[in-house]
């Protein structure tokens, strides 16, 4: 695998350009979910190549793949660990202009691929679309599984507030010119990386923060069947966002970055205010285990030296 720099043409295409898409899926141990995710993106036309990277511990999810043959799709497999170092292999393997994500265990809806060069087409300096990110009516009453329904849709030069309108890498597509001044997505953070999640806030706010928009968008949908069951596995996932969070906004605490530095005040401000009023009252759960890990997040920061240049953590 040859990895490649990404560069920033001197000014972005025009509304009557259409950029080229290739399209991305990190996946883990997940051989049941990951072939239907597959399927419902060749289904699509519009793009240049699905990548799926594969960090699984053995060879189920390559034997799920192995019947399905479209000279589109890319497997490569890889002994790196954690989603975010998933999804930079995918920009560095693919070649399209803008760069889709979406999760193994999401299926996309027919005009994906189609509304996502349209929102781009629309706007040279538009560097992100978040897509909202449904969960199927008939099983939701099985447990949890993450959604995302935006808000507002234009964010620039201002930050959404916690827990609402920062998207989330189930749907989430990137200009490949931008991130020469955004860099890559952080590989300490996202799930299966030391410090859990943290990944789609981290790289929204260095979006937002060099001047980029973000759109998102509700015509841009896919459908996620990832349960996670109540009780201790859906604790785990909430507390992990918490302190993934907290990590990802602390990092620029540390860095001396003022508008970070808000953004993670104005975070922990938040969880205090959920706890205060939920004790008052007599509401439960109270949030004071959000809040705990949250401090926990921002105290493991330190863990991790920060590569000052690119804004990113290193592995100690």
């Amino acid at each position: 695998m040859n990895a490649t720099t990404p560069s920033r043409p001197s000014s972005g295409p025009s509304t009557h350009t259409r950029p080229t898409v290739s399209v991305t899926v990190p996946t883990r141990n997940r051989p049941g979910h990951i072939a239907p995710c597959v399927r419902s993106i060749l289904a699509l036309g519009g793009f240049l190549d699905l990548t799926v990277v594969d960090q699984s511990d053995d060879d189920s999810t390559e034997r799920a793949l192995q019947d399905i043959r479209d000279p589109r799709l890319r497997y490569v497999r890889t002994p790196t660990r954690g989603v975010t170092r998933g999804r930079n292999i995918g920009i560095e393997e693919s070649r399209g202009d803008i760069v889709a994500y979406t999760d193994d265990d999401c299926r996309v809806h027919a005009d994906w691929v189609a509304r996502i060069v349209d929102v781009f087409a629309s706007d040279p300096k538009i560097a992100v679309v978040c897509g909202r990110v449904e969960v199927p009516e008939e099983i939701r009453h099985t447990g949890y599984a993450e959604g995302f329904e935006p808000h507002e849709r234009v964010w620039r030069g201002r930050y959404p507030p916690l827990g609402r309108d920062w998207g989330i890498t189930a749907n989430f597509s990137i200009r490949r010119s931008a991130l020469a001044t955004i860099g890559m997505f952080d590989p300490v953070l996202g799930a299966g990386a030391p410090l859990r999640s943290g990944g789609e806030p981290d790289f929204l706010f260095r979006a937002i923060r060099a001047g980029y928009t973000v759109i998102n968008a509700n015509e841009v949908v896919v459908d996620h069947y990832g349960i996670r069951k109540p009780g201790e596995e859906f604790r785990k996932l909430i507390m992990g966002y918490a302190a993934g969070t907290a990590a990802a906004m602390f990092k620029y605490v540390r860095l001396g970055d003022p508008a970070g530095s808000w953004v993670y005040l104005r975070f922990l401000t938040s969880a205090v205010i959920m706890v205060v009023r939920n004790v008052l009252t007599g509401r439960r759960p109270t949030g004071v285990n959000y809040l705990r890990a949250f401090l926990r997040g921002t105290v493991d920061s330190f863990r991790y030296r920060i590569d000052r240049r690119r804004r990113v953590y290193a592995d100690a």
